[in-house]
């Protein structure tokens, strides 16, 4: 009878004891490894530099200071010239929110869209947006505060970062020296490759991060819609995230025309900006980016994004793209060392019989 009750006890507390536990290592364990993946790149993105400095006769350890002294003093001057227009712009712009009741800009904006969309005029569109505004704007706020504990945790990856490029090297030559003898060229290669491919990848990003801020900008500029720098700077960052940074950067331009405007007569227009700045994106600027930097082809990138999204969520897109240009390469290197060094070592078997 006790054993049974042990049982039970064990079904109805022990097993979701042991669930939540394991979901919380899971959670642990992936802000860690996001912290980590992004030092890694930091780390790769940054070497070049370090080793430029190291052939000029500086030691590693002084040309690893010298390039994050670089850095902060390049956020210092960013923080000073750059910031403070960011943030006169985001004060104003919630100084005139507050000026126009939301009801107000939402059922101007709806019967602005009516008029030009006659399919929408049988619709209940007011009441339907009054809801999801409700319902967003507390998800919007649970978003805000996880996002600055996201920021505050990351700020830790240039801190593993210099550690990664100052012992990146004597664990590198560690890795090196474990693998066994016939395999060394071939794991040497793998490893390169590795590398080559983060360094491209985080190349590729930043190219496509500008390029896609630089035309959010100049469309919001052309349709003389204000804060066209800050649309541009949040559909840039956004970008990180692959295909959401056109979206993401269309919210707050919307927002700003409407209350710029009064009413919704630039929303029909910045829609189909966007979905043109988001077209040359998919089109153009991503094949360009990706099929030279970590040689996938859109439509991989594309199926890659999807999967990893699925299993893992937004932290899955963010790694998709570089994860599965290390799997590839990986295999595709091992494969070619495995088949060659097989080879080789059937000539050496031979010739040592024949001697």
């Amino acid at each position: 009878m006790s054993g049974k009750i042990w049982r039970n006890l064990f079904v109805f507390i022990g097993i979701p004891t042991i669930t939540l536990f394991i979901v919380w290592i899971a959670s642990i364990a992936i802000h860690i490894s996001l912290i980590v993946i992004l030092a890694i790149f930091l780390a790769v993105a940054l070497n070049p530099l370090v080793i430029h400095l190291e052939s000029i006769g500086v030691n590693r350890t002084a040309s690893i200071l010298i390039v994050f002294a670089s850095l902060i003093l390049i956020l210092i001057l960013s923080i000073v010239f750059l910031i403070p227009k960011f943030v006169n712009q985001f004060k104003t712009l919630a100084e005139q929110l507050q000026k126009v009741p939301l009801d107000v800009i939402i059922a101007s904006a709806i019967q602005s869209l009516k008029d030009k969309i006659p399919l929408l005029k049988g619709l209940d569109l007011e009441h339907k947006v009054q809801e999801l505004v409700a319902i967003y704007s507390v998800k919007a706020a649970s978003a805000l505060t996880s996002a600055i504990t996201t920021v505050f945790e990351l700020l830790l990856a240039p801190f593993v970062a210099f550690f990664i490029l100052k012992d990146g090297e004597r664990f590198k030559k560690k890795l090196i020296r474990a693998i066994p003898n016939r395999y060394f060229e071939m794991g040497l290669n793998v490893l390169d490759k590795i590398e080559a491919q983060i360094t491209g990848y985080i190349r590729g990003l930043v190219l496509e991060a500008t390029a896609l801020g630089i035309m959010s900008a100049i469309g919001s500029a052309i349709l003389g819609i204000n804060f066209a720098f800050v649309i541009g700077l949040i559909a840039g960052l956004a970008s990180f995230v692959p295909y959401l940074g056109a979206f993401v950067g269309a919210i707050p331009a919307l927002l700003i025309s409407v209350v710029q405007f009064g009413d919704g007569r630039m929303i029909l227009p910045l829609i189909i900006m966007f979905v043109i700045v988001h077209l040359i994106d998919d089109l153009v600027v991503q094949p360009l980016v990706y099929s030279h930097s970590v040689g996938m082809h859109p439509v991989e990138v594309v199926f890659v994004l999807l999967i990893f999204g699925e299993l893992f969520g937004l932290f899955g897109m963010l790694i998709a793209i570089p994860v599965e240009a290390i799997i590839k390469v990986s295999v595709k290197e091992i494969y070619w060392g495995l088949t060659h060094y097989k080879i080789t070592i059937a000539k050496r078997d031979e010739s040592f019989g024949t001697t």
